[in-house]
């Protein structure tokens, strides 16, 4: 049970029968709930708790919410004037914080960026969240005071530049604004851009920070050269590579202080509403939810599924082994008679010796999981605690110290216990707003997008551009929203919730030149794409990604 679904003191806490002491407001509902509790937590570990269930939930988490408490919170979290005095109900944190499953992930990221930072902050992000309250009388009276920070970087070592940035900022709580070296551009579109390439700085290979494959990529430099770089590669997610107890101080340090500024870059990002272009694991998404012991071999799974794979037919034979023991002390069978059962299981008529399996973590020959392990074999007798060791190592052990660097930058900048509000599932979303959808679709485009200064929803420019967003891959739609906006991702709600939303506007000439002739630009500040008026879809779909493929970070006056 270990081995599939973690420590079972983990969910011992979660199924209590009475609610977390932090809940302190008196209600008679309070039991009912605890119940309720219970039941969600069961629901969401069942697959845990009766293996071999399917991953798939008994009952979608949706059947858990609860409709008139949400409309409740809606209420309060949306009122300026409570904001603004920090007024909220003391019920609401405490109830959403214990009871999540109550809430839709959009009302508790409301609540979460109500309660985790600063009053402006929360302002901020009201405003964002609900753009008509920037106009009317109410607008003087919710406007947010955010002391900013305003940094010049380089786009050359940019990494050890943002460790810089960051540190700095750490202690003030200012709102950052990047502007790079050279560029007249600053505000919101180069500091979303800055986010995004120092995510990608983050996943080089040399860093050695990552489990997956080095994928070699040509690069243009600063000076117009080119260059190869290999970044990690992780299908599944960016999981750290496990490290090994014998490790030099050094090197380990070096790494700690990486996944220690990794924890504040992030931090930072989700303080300042901003997206980091990170797609991390769920395994490191629980340990930062404090759910680090209930990682079990579902978990490796998901994290390897291949090697996962193999780990559960090894499981397997465990499970052979206690069957034919049960059996073996039912009917009374001889010592003799028990071993040679236990020596006819095999693995696709291999048996577990002629494995040639030993006590070193695969794929880590220098990682050994108990003294002298790279000299013990495995067998049938010691599989089990083989099995339980490679979980233990891949998932929680060889990963604890970059795991508890990573926390401890996290906090520095705020307590990582405020995310406790969503579950691991849920924070890459808070991270990385919504993941590119595999098709934009024209309508949704056209009521998102607003024609401006020369267009309207009935140009034929109009027209051409929606069409050609609506054919573009997951590559292209990074690429169009990194020109766009500076960051390769949408918010939380897709192009919905893009604030300011995306403008579109006639680009304008003099009377003898014509737009066939020029490309397009963009205002990534205030999300405008100025769009000459081009005279075939063909043109406008090549002028546009010429424009999206040569004008990347770089931000001039256009």
């Amino acid at each position: 049970a270990a081995l599939i679904g973690g420590s079972s003191a983990v969910l011992d806490s979660l199924l209590s029968n009475t609610l977390p002491a932090s809940v302190t407001v008196k209600d008679p509902c309070l039991e009912v709930l605890a119940l309720v509790r219970v039941l969600s937590v069961l629901n969401r570990h069942y697959h845990s708790l009766y293996p071999p269930a399917p991953t798939k939930l008994p009952l979608p988490m949706t059947d858990f919410q609860n409709v008139k408490l949400t409309a409740k919170a809606n209420r309060q979290l949306q009122d300026p004037l409570v904001i603004m005095t920090g007024n909220l109900p003391p019920w609401l944190p405490q109830i959403a914080y214990a009871c999540p499953f109550l809430f839709p992930f959009e009302t508790r990221q409301l609540l979460f960026y109500a309660v985790s930072f600063d009053r402006d902050r929360a302002i901020q992000r009201l405003q964002e969240t609900n753009p008509e309250l920037n106009h009317g009388d109410s607008t003087e009276r919710v406007t947010p005071r955010l002391d900013r920070k305003k940094k010049t970087v380089s786009r050359e070592d940019i990494l050890k530049q943002a460790e810089s940035v960051i540190n700095d900022l750490v202690p003030s709580k200012a709102l950052l604004e990047i502007q790079y070296s050279g560029e007249v551009g600053s505000g919101l579109g180069p500091t979303l851009e800055f986010y995004a390439i120092v995510s990608r700085e983050m996943k080089k290979a040399e860093l050695e920070l990552w489990r997956g494959q080095s994928v070699a990529v040509e690069e243009e430099t600063v000076e117009g050269s080119s260059k190869t770089v290999k970044y990690v590669h992780a299908t599944t997610g960016l999981y750290p590579t496990p490290l090994p107890k014998t490790m030099k101080s050094a090197a380990m340090n070096k790494i700690k202080q990486k996944f220690k500024f990794l924890g504040k870059f992030m931090a930072k990002a989700v303080m300042d509403s901003r997206m980091v272009d990170l797609s991390l694991h769920e395994c490191m998404l629980k340990w930062m939810l404090g759910e680090e012991r209930s990682l079990g071999l579902a978990d490796v799974l998901s994290l390897d599924p291949e090697f996962g794979v193999t780990l559960r037919q090894l499981h397997a034979l465990v499970l052979q082994k206690r069957r034919v023991q049960d059996q073996a002390r039912v009917q009374g069978y001889s010592t003799q008679q028990l071993e040679n059962d236990v020596r006819n299981i095999t693995l696709d008529g291999c048996s577990v010796e002629d494995l040639s399996l030993n006590f070193t973590l695969p794929g880590y020959p220098n990682i050994e999981l108990k003294k002298g392990g790279a000299d013990i074999c495995v067998t049938i007798d010691n599989l089990d605690q083989y099995l339980q060791l490679v979980v233990e190592w891949l998932l929680r052990e060889g990963v604890w110290r970059q795991m508890e660097a990573f926390k401890e930058g996290f906090d520095s900048v705020f307590p990582m216990s405020q995310l406790q509000v969503f579950y691991p599932e849920e924070l890459e979303q808070v991270f990385c707003g919504s993941n590119a959808p595999s098709h934009w679709d024209i309508k949704v485009l056209a009521e998102c997008c607003k024609p401006d200064h020369g267009y309207t929803h009935d140009s034929r420019a109009v027209k051409y551009l929606l069409q050609i967003l609506s054919e573009y891959s997951a590559k292209d739609q990074r690429n169009f929203l990194q020109f766009t906006t500076g960051s390769p991702r949408l918010p939380v709600g897709g192009f919905r919730s893009l604030t300011p939303p995306l403008t579109i506007v006639r680009k304008t000439f003099e009377a003898n030149e014509s737009p066939d002739d020029f490309l397009p630009s963009v205002m990534t500040c205030v999300n405008y794409l100025k769009l000459p008026d081009y005279s075939t879809y063909k043109i406008m779909k090549d002028k546009l990604d010429f424009a999206i493929s040569e004008g990347q970070h770089s931000f001039h006056l256009s």
